[in-house]
């Protein structure tokens, strides 16, 4: 704007010397005339020259933010006219920029959190092409190497029938698989339709509820034994309160078959009583008080009770467990391992892993059936003639108690195993 009224201004100043001074001074009015005309050209040229510059920048500005290149800024100008434009721009780039770290932090955070989460994603676009798997995904299919790019329907292909059948139904359902040693796993899955950036993809997740299944299965069998207990214990009460008000009165009469008829109720009073008490232990779980674990001084207890062949060395990770509760599963499980094997061939072995402690015993013995495999954590079951169906029940919820999992599986030489997993958790 400037240059503008500065040339207007000239040319109304030449105009005036052309009309009063034409014939006076002719050669003097070339001069001007000559001079005027240098001085709009240069000023029009430096104009042109400014705005072509401007231009440039912000066709290399434009093409940079088209690139998602947001770091780039314009300088000011020397041209105050220019500043509001080159301003506007900075502003944008700027915006633009912090957006897109905005962005990219939240990027982050999400692929963080669905990394940590144990639930399986996977996300497919409308090519039937996997685009994104969380690290629950690579372990939940048991994979070596990124299944991102590989075709959805070819995986699909290669799981159980039951997995594929799940997987192919849209909206949510629950299915069962079970591996070769007969251990069933839960699984819930989710299919819904998504989309991202004007793209269907269809979005699955899956999470094994094994765990969830049976802690509620636990609970609930709680709940069955503290109201059986109850009930159980409102009565034995009283009958033997009476029974012991029947010995009194049987003296009085001296009547030896009488005696003999109390003392078999208050018996089998005390012998159910004790039955009671068994099973509300299994209720009553404290929580571990948890302690360095001295696996020597373990070990060797363990082996005056019940003999038994360690096989490696004795883990260098630190443990923190309750002693008094880890003692009683090892007790309960090595006494049925010396009760199935009558050779008393039984082994421990430790393993070291990143996050866990693997302890496996096995025995010679015959093993268990794939029925006996499924229900042997469950309270009531036993395949024992005196068994309660306590020992592994209570074992299971010691076990679970420390974030672990008891397992069992048929050995291909004959005999049981039985794992027990304990992971490394600080104090």
């Amino acid at each position: 704007m400037p240059v503008i009224i500065f040339l207007g201004s000239l040319h109304l100043t030449l105009m005036l010397a052309v009309y009063f001074f034409i014939d006076t001074h002719p050669r003097l009015l070339i001069v001007l005339l000559i001079v005027s005309l240098y001085i709009t050209f240069y000023l029009l040229n430096k104009q042109y020259r400014q705005q072509k510059k401007l231009l440039q920048s912000l066709d290399h500005g434009l093409q940079s933010l088209r690139d998602n290149d947001f770091s780039i800024s314009l300088r000011l100008q020397k041209d105050a006219n220019y500043d509001s434009v080159v301003s506007a721009f900075n502003q944008t780039s700027e915006k633009l920029r912090e957006e897109r770290q905005r962005l990219y932090q939240r990027e982050m955070m999400l692929d963080k959190v669905l990394n940590a989460s144990p639930m399986v994603t996977i996300l497919v676009d409308h090519r039937d092409t996997i685009v994104f798997t969380n690290n629950s995904a690579q372990q939940a299919f048991e994979l070596n190497e990124s299944i991102v790019g590989k075709r959805w329907t070819n995986l699909v292909a290669s799981l159980a029938p039951e997995f594929q059948h799940a997987l192919q139904n849209q909206g949510e359902s629950i299915f069962t698989l079970t591996d070769p040693q007969g251990s069933q796993q839960a699984w819930h899955v989710t299919s819904s339709s998504v989309t991202i950036h004007q793209a269907r993809h269809q979005l699955f997740l899956l999470k094994s509820i094994t765990q969830e299944l049976s802690k509620q299965e636990v609970a609930t069998w709680k709940k069955v034994i503290s109201v059986i207990s109850h009930e159980l214990n409102n009565s034995i009460a009283p009958i033997s309160s009476m029974c012991h008000s029947g010995e009194l009165l049987a003296k009085n009469l001296d009547e030896p078959r009488l005696n003999r008829v109390f003392n078999t109720i208050s018996g089998r009073v005390n012998h159910l009583n004790d039955f009671i008490k068994g099973y509300a232990s299994l209720t009553k779980v404290k929580l571990p008080n948890k302690q360095l674990i001295d696996w020597q001084l373990l070990t060797q207890q363990l082996q005056a009770l019940y003999p038994f062949a360690l096989t490696n060395p004795l883990p260098a990770s630190q443990l923190y467990a309750d002693l008094a509760q880890l003692e009683q599963v090892f007790i309960n499980v090595l006494k049925n391992a010396h009760e199935a094997d009558d050779t008393g061939d039984i082994s421990m072995q430790f393993e070291d892993t990143a996050h866990t402690i693997e302890i496996t015993i096995n025995d010679n013995g015959d093993g268990m059936s794939a029925e006996v495999i499924q229900n042997a954590l469950l309270p009531f079951y036993s395949t024992k003639h005196s068994g309660t169906g306590l020992g592994l029940a209570l074992c299971r919820e010691i076990i679970e108690a420390h974030n672990g999992k008891l397992l069992f599986n048929n050995r291909d030489q004959g005999g049981l195993c039985v794992l027990i997993i304990l992971p490394i958790e600080p104090i």
